[in-house]
């Protein structure tokens, strides 16, 4: 993946996102995960740190978790506007069984509140 304004995003993002995910979606945690989305997009001056990705099901923006996400058809933390000051690891996403998670800059996750988890 090549953005000119972003970068390239670093060559071992991918596998740290799937090993975080298992395989499965992060949204759903019901189907094979297939897509690495960007929570805060690109467009909105979003970078490739691994709190701000998520592996999701789908086909690009067209289907899945992953076109729900950019169809704004989602829990929170899965689109993070623009406006929003907090960074990635500060924004909680939530799962669809409406569990909420915090991403970090590692490659790791944990409960929302509970960094034990």
């Amino acid at each position: 993946m090549s953005n000119k304004r972003t970068g390239r995003m670093p060559p071992d993002h991918p596998d740290l996102v799937r090993d975080r995910s298992g395989g499965m979606c992060e949204g759903c945690l019901v189907r094979p995960a297939a897509d690495i989305h960007h929570r805060r997009f690109l467009s909105r001056d979003g970078k490739h740190n691994l709190a701000n990705l998520a592996h999701l099901c789908g086909n690009g923006n067209a289907a899945g978790c992953h076109g729900d996400a950019h169809s704004g058809a989602c829990p929170d933390g899965w689109s993070i506007s623009a406006w929003e000051r907090r960074s990635e690891d500060s924004v909680p996403f939530i799962d669809l069984l409406g569990q909420a998670w915090m991403f970090d800059d590692h490659g790791g996750k944990h409960h929302a509140g509970n960094p034990d988890t």
